[in-house]
């Protein structure tokens, strides 16, 4: 399995190991590598990107601290599922259950904790995945594909965590918060002031800076749920 590098971006700021993690990231998020996918074997990754051993295995091992990717005793490494880890915490929590001011006091709570957390814990792999998902014109994408790069720049903020817990929840909310996510980018500026909102946050998480990332993603939810 060739790894494409082309279109993935500038890595040449970041070291190696974060480099390869932050494509093996994007291939992911973007559906090229699918739940089940078994990885190629370090030896062979090695050898294909002109990297050491050594390097590709601390890109995994990140990347399974992170729940994306884990190792199997026979098998390899393997994606992991991103929708059967929440499976069970979504099969009691009908449609009608999450209402749009429940949803909207969840994210609230919640979302400015895990960008908070995500500033202090990120690594260079997590800022380039961020960086590239603010990375486009919002009057040059649909409604289909900016609601995609939404779900993805939010799991990617949880991802940044490094706390697999907080990775799943991420996951599994994603999921059933498409649906009010959704009227939010039928219009170019709802799509503008989404990836405006996704920006904001990004800027103060690759600063580290813990206290103005909760207070950008608290404005942006905020913001998204007066639509």
């Amino acid at each position: 399995m060739p790894l494409d590098w082309t279109g993935l971006g500038d890595f040449s700021r970041v070291s190696t190991s974060s480099a390869i993690a932050a494509v093996l990231l994007a291939l992911i998020g973007s559906g090229e590598l699918g739940p089940g996918t078994v990885l190629p074997p370090e030896r062979e990754l090695a050898t294909s990107l002109g990297v050491s051993r050594t390097t590709i295995r601390e890109a995994i091992h990140e990347l399974t601290l992170k729940g994306v990717l884990t190792r199997r005793q026979g098998s390899g490494t393997v994606v992991v599922d991103r929708s059967a880890s929440g499976q069970e915490l979504l099969r009691d929590m009908s449609a009608t259950e999450r209402d749009a001011e429940e949803v909207i006091d969840f994210r609230t709570v919640f979302e400015p904790e895990i960008a908070s957390l995500a500033a202090v814990r990120r690594t260079e792999s997590d800022l380039v995945v961020l960086s590239r998902l603010c990375d486009y014109r919002p009057d040059k994408v649909g409604a289909s594909e900016s609601l995609d790069l939404d779900q993805r720049f939010h799991e990617a903020v949880a991802a940044a965590t490094h706390n697999r817990l907080i990775v799943t929840l991420g996951r599994v909310t994603s999921e059933w918060l498409v649906d009010f996510r959704r009227a939010s980018h039928a219009s170019v500026e709802g799509r503008r002031m989404s990836l405006d909102g996704h920006r904001e946050i990004a800027e103060p998480i690759g600063a580290g800076d813990d206290a103005k990332a909760a207070v950008a993603m608290r404005a942006h939810v905020t913001a998204v749920g007066r639509m």
